[in-house]
């Protein structure tokens, strides 16, 4: 593709994010507009706050931002063309094994995921194996709440898996995240696999946390952006200015004040409950990927989408030819440009 011939000339004379962003302004940009889809929680933080301080407009970009309630329906939007770039998390995968999308960057660390059952439960007092609570026996046939398509669903799968189920062992009912917990804490259901913030509140509020992501699937998952590979192809300049932006916005959302303060405007104006504790909780676990980390010789973009294509292709959910599609999508040239760092891909 073009973009790795003009990124390796960027980290050659190792621009950082804002030089490149400073270099580029009005002469790459194009006047078209960029559709952006994301969703108002952790990962689409940085796109709505470089949208906020003009940053998009600085570069010479024309931007509108979509905001979605899950990713399963930025990947319809996708699909359809209605969205030329995506800033989304565990359902981005389904859009790589497609052939048609590049990922970009990692944005955020997934931290803070869990499933839940209540106190009283057979399940809660099963005993703990391998770090996770339960058992096959009080597992098989139960009903758990939460978005299919998502990390939850890998996450409550790969549950299962442990104690030998698989998915047709257990019944999973297809709810987003705010009507699976309000559903589960007014007594239906007997697992509720969260997301923060509602993983945090079922925590205070004194459910049993059966299981984390991390343990139940032994994958670091990042949230992140990819965009359609025509778009890539055909505006690499706007996707560089982009990617530019979007790291510049990571580093300075590193300031813990500004990020709270800004992540608590978000959800207020979308109307997401979530308490100062729980915020505080969620900065500590869901850590974005600026330059700093992107400048770790250790750090790989990607690393997670191989173990998760794997355990999609056993579940029959990614067809075993398009596995290969998703590590062939993922490409640091983007981040690495933005960055001034030598960026390995996984």
């Amino acid at each position: 593709m073009k973009s790795k011939s003009m990124a390796a000339k960027w980290m050659m004379a190792g621009i950082s994010a804002a030089a490149a962003l400073s270099m580029s302004v009005g002469a790459a940009a194009s006047d078209e507009v960029l559709n952006v889809g994301t969703m108002p929680l952790t990962m689409g933080m940085p796109v709505l706050y470089a949208q906020e301080q003009g940053y998009f407009e600085e570069a010479g970009l024309n931007v509108n931002i979509e905001l979605f309630a899950t990713g399963a329906p930025i990947n319809e939007a996708i699909a359809a063309k209605e969205i030329d770039v995506a800033v989304s998390g565990f359902a981005s995968v389904y859009s790589l094994a497609n052939a048609n999308c590049t990922w970009l960057a990692d944005v955020n660390t997934t931290g803070g995921m869990a499933l839940f059952a209540r106190a009283d439960s057979e399940i809660a007092q099963a005993g703990e194996t391998d770090g996770m609570i339960g058992s096959a026996e009080t597992l098989k046939g139960l009903q758990i709440l939460g978005p299919l398509g998502t990390a939850v669903q890998y996450m409550t799968e790969s549950y299962a898996a442990k104690f030998g189920l698989v998915p047709t062992d257990i019944n999973q009912v297809n709810m987003d995240y705010a009507p699976s917990y309000q559903a589960f804490t007014t007594g239906e259901g007997d697992i509720v696999a969260a997301n923060p913030p509602y993983s945090y509140t079922l925590a205070e509020e004194g459910y049993t946390m059966l299981c984390s992501f991390e343990d139940a699937t032994g994958v670091n998952m990042c949230d992140g952006c990819f965009a359609r590979t025509e778009v890539v192809e055909e505006r690499e300049e706007d996707i560089q200015l982009f990617v530019n932006c979007l790291v510049k916005a990571m580093d300075e959302l590193q300031d813990n004040d500004l990020r709270t303060e800004f992540t608590r405007k978000v959800y207020d104006e979308n109307a997401i409950s979530c308490s100062d504790n729980d915020l505080a909780h969620e900065i500590e676990d869901r850590a974005y990927i600026g330059t700093e980390a992107l400048s770790d010789p250790d750090y790989v973009l990607g690393e997670a989408w191989v173990a998760i294509t794997d355990f999609l292709v056993e579940a029959e959910k990614i067809v075993a030819d398009n596995a290969p599609n998703v590590a062939a999508s993922i490409n640091p040239a983007f981040v690495s440009a933005a960055s001034g760092a030598e960026v390995k891909a996984q």
